[in-house]
């Protein structure tokens, strides 16, 4: 099956500190976040493209505001059992996949970074 896929990408600024990193609490520690979504479309709509651009920007940017500048280990959904790039991934996908259908899309992958060198992704089935 044929698709197109639509990526957008935004950054934001948090804390965390792994609650048993190598069996041990690590320091509260700050990090530069990069989230990546991409988002497939089967079919172009009648003006030619398959998402709008700016929609799928504004809902990942709305996604991450309340992440900006926040310590993730208070995170209700994200700091259990322990704030990890995995975690973020995660909550975002479970909150981005219903608001992308919304728009006739389909959440493919979410990709974090913790930095600017390590990166998971979620591929969503």
């Amino acid at each position: 099956m044929s698709r197109w896929v639509i990526h957008a990408q935004a950054s934001f600024e948090a804390r965390h500190a792994l609650t048993s990193y190598r069996g041990t609490r690590e320091s509260s520690h700050g990090h530069p976040w990069k989230v990546e979504v991409r988002v497939g479309a089967a079919e172009l709509n009648a003006e030619g493209y398959a998402l709008d651009f700016h929609q799928v920007q504004d809902l990942l940017a709305k996604a991450i505001a309340p992440l900006d500048r926040s310590d993730l280990n208070d995170h209700p959904k994200i700091g259990t059992p322990s704030p990890t790039a995995e975690r973020v991934a995660e909550f975002l996908s479970e909150k981005l996949a219903p608001e992308y259908e919304e728009i006739g899309g389909e959440l493919l992958v979410v990709s974090v970074w913790e930095g600017p060198d390590n990166r998971v992704d979620l591929i969503l089935d």
